[in-house]
């Protein structure tokens, strides 16, 4: 029979023995978490990904130099260390392989399985403890193991996996449970070398989770509360023991978060979301109540990136504000009251709420991420597998229905597995995740205008335009910046596709109303004035925006355009040198420094400029025709043949005059504007010479 006592011994025989659980724990989790998570190592770069790693030059690391692993630290604003941790593991991804996807994934994957290998060391370690031991001992095994694939294979752990950027997630849970895992193996230790060395170890990885994610912050206080239950005991004379300690460490800690903390700046950051701080306050019980039943039920038509969530504007609006606040309550009141007989399970549900304190209170954050569940559900299977255990041990009698409850349990992991594969899939390209978002959240502006890029970068531009007006109609974004975005890149549409410059400096206009810390807005209306030939206002908007981002490579370069138009040909040069000091791989740059050496007179300097801009993009017509102009002046007969036989490849059959005369219509304002005759010309003569010396070697 199955029962407690055997502990849940199936009866099958393993061919590993017991003292070697660990060894088939450890194997069985990698081997079904690579199952399910092997097709997410080629998923495209999403959404966050872009700003804080593929377009964040402070973790382009060169060398592993102190100088450039410290420059890490201070991603992605120069100004402020922020997570560096979490940024240095990205920069030593980007050090070994660049922006090559399969290496960030594959580091996910492993922090992922280490986080659950040490959960599982956590759990099946604090079954042991004397205040559970008797209760849950002979089944301790079966429990960790249970809980473990539960959380491990969860779905909702997808978007802290697969979702590259939130390793900052995934790698925070690895040290909180690293360091709970080391508390307990020091607090429980028999020899002082043991204790300085576990206690050592935990506190390094506190302190490496604290510099990974803010929302370690509760550590030290569920460590606290993991002691108080189930190492010490709750009685009367420990909880007045802890007491005299914590209130005093707390008040302290609240002082100093007064002294440091601004208020005033916490409140305006309210200012650019959809709701309130008391809007926020209500909103955040259901959305905790919906974190719960997308456990319970982690199917993935409820599982996306962006949720639509009704905000709460009082108890009763929606109906479900009270309710889910009641039953917040009454699951703590519960813990509370069970602390002493059902220390495991009250420090369970404790735990729960606990980790959602930060990032589901008073802060002026996004109401809703799935990621947002990685630590607090690290023990929300727990009680669930002790109640599966203790049917099974009920009906120990009836071998059937042992026996479907480990069907059940089968069934449950391979349908959480394959969810979980599923999910991964739609990370394959933008298109895909922002097409499932927006079927799941219809009404949402944000999905629609990242579905929109989505397209714009697939050169679908009449779609991505339907995708941003869609966004702009239903009006309901997720804060304000967002809503700037979408102005912006309507703006983008009509400045760059239908060449509505006045339309396009409108919605850049209002996009800056909106979003006035928005560098891309001031840069698309420069350029739409530029583009209706207002060069002095458009340099007036460049100046202006300057002096809010002086290291901006490109507002540096387009007033350079700009100052090139106006033929002030050093102050171009000024600007677009500056421009290429900020980012050295800024190649726009090499053109407008080519253009205007061209202008000066230096051929030489002028051609050795374009051919490192056409290093870059080979095909660009505009320079490929500026060599034609610059060998021909040069008499350098040898290189002015090579391009424009690189040039005949690219005309295929068309003439030479529909091909230049096209991508003079094409191009809306040129660094280089060709004289169509006179490069017609050139490659006339260029080809007689050539025919001529072909016919007199013959």
């Amino acid at each position: 029979m199955i029962t407690k006592d055997n502990g849940f011994d199936l009866n099958i025989r393993w061919p590993f023995p017991d003292g070697r659980r660990y060894a088939f724990t450890f194997i069985a989790l990698f081997v079904f978490l690579i199952i399910i998570y092997g097709n997410s190592f080629h998923c495209a770069w999403q959404f966050d990904d872009k700003p804080n790693i593929v377009e964040n030059k402070h973790i382009f690391l060169k060398t592993l130099d102190w100088p450039d692993i410290k420059k890490t630290f201070y991603a992605p604003r120069e100004d402020n260390i922020s997570r560096p941790l979490s940024y240095l593991s990205f920069a030593l991804n980007y050090y070994f392989d660049e922006l090559n996807v399969f290496g960030y994934h594959l580091v996910n994957f492993i922090i992922h399985y280490l986080s659950s290998v040490f959960l599982f060391l956590f759990i099946y370690n604090s079954l042991k403890l004397p205040a559970v031991r008797e209760r849950y001992g002979p089944a301790s095994y079966g429990i960790a193991l249970m809980a473990t694939f539960f959380w491990a294979t969860s779905p909702v752990q997808v978007t802290a996996v697969t979702y590259i950027v939130q390793r900052m997630a995934s790698m925070g849970g690895l040290f909180y449970i690293m360091a709970m895992y080391f508390y307990l193996k020091g607090r429980t230790a028999n020899r002082q070398q043991e204790y300085l060395l576990f206690g050592t170890l935990c506190v390094l990885s506190a302190m490496s989770g604290f510099l990974t994610k803010e929302n370690i912050a509760m550590l030290p206080v569920s460590i606290w509360l993991y002691d108080l239950l189930l190492i010490q005991g709750v009685t009367r004379e420990n909880i007045k023991k802890n007491l005299k300690i914590a209130v005093p460490v707390v008040l302290i800690v609240f002082c100093i978060g007064l002294f440091y903390t601004d208020f005033s700046s916490l409140l305006t950051g309210y200012k650019n979301r959809p709701f309130t701080l008391t809007e926020r306050l209500l909103t955040e019980p259901r959305i905790i109540i919906f974190y719960i039943t997308i456990l319970l039920y982690p199917i993935s038509s409820r599982l996306t990136l962006i949720h639509d969530i009704e905000i709460s504007s009082s108890f009763l609006t929606p109906w479900s504000t009270l309710p889910a606040i009641a039953v917040i309550i009454i699951l703590i009141a519960l813990a509370v009251y069970i602390a002493r007989k059902r220390p495991l399970i009250s420090f369970c549900i404790l735990f729960f709420f606990l980790n959602h304190v930060i990032e589901s209170s008073f802060l002026p954050l996004e109401l809703i991420y799935e990621h947002r569940n990685y630590i607090p559900s690290m023990f929300f299977f727990v009680p669930i597998v002790i109640f599966m255990l203790y049917v099974i041990n009920y009906f120990s009698y009836k071998k059937m229905i042992q026996f479907t409850m480990v069907a059940v349990f089968i069934f449950l992991l391979a349908a959480q597995g394959h969810t979980v594969f599923v999910r991964n899939g739609i990370f394959k390209h933008p298109l895909l995740l922002w097409s499932d978002n927006v079927e799941k959240t219809p009404t949402l502006s944000r999905p629609y205008n990242n579905l929109g890029a989505a397209y714009w970068n697939l050169g679908f531009y009449d779609e991505a335009y339907e995708a941003y007006s869609r966004a702009l109609s239903l009006n309901r974004q997720t804060n304000l910046s967002n809503l700037g975005v979408n102005l912006y890149n309507l703006g983008m549409y009509h400045l760059y596709i239908t060449g509505e410059y006045d339309k396009a400096a409108k919605y850049f206009k209002a996009a800056l109303k909106t979003y006035p810390a928005y560098l891309l807005a001031s840069q698309g209306l420069a350029i739409s004035f530029m583009y209706k030939g207002k060069i002095l206002k458009a340099k007036r908007i460049l100046i202006d925006a300057l002096s809010s981002w002086p290291d901006s490579a490109n507002l540096h370069h387009t007033l350079g355009f700009a100052l090139l138009k106006e033929e002030k040909y050093d102050d171009a040069l000024k600007e677009v040198t500056l421009s290429l000091s900020l980012n050295p791989d800024f190649s726009n740059a090499l053109c407008v420094i080519a253009e205007v050496h061209r202008r000066k007179g230096n051929y030489r300097l002028a051609i050795s400029y374009w051919k490192k801009y056409l290093e870059k993009k080979p095909e660009d017509l505009e320079g490929n025709l500026a060599l034609i102009e610059l060998y021909s002046r040069e008499g350098n007969k040898d290189d002015l043949s090579q391009t424009i036989g690189k040039l005949m490849r690219m005309k295929g059959s068309k003439g030479w005059r529909e091909f230049i005369e096209q991508h003079l219509s094409d191009t809306k304002i040129s660094v280089y504007t060709p004289d169509t005759e006179e490069i017609i010309s050139i490659i006339a003569d260029n080809l007689n010479d050539q025919l001529y010396n072909d016919h007199k070697k013959q």
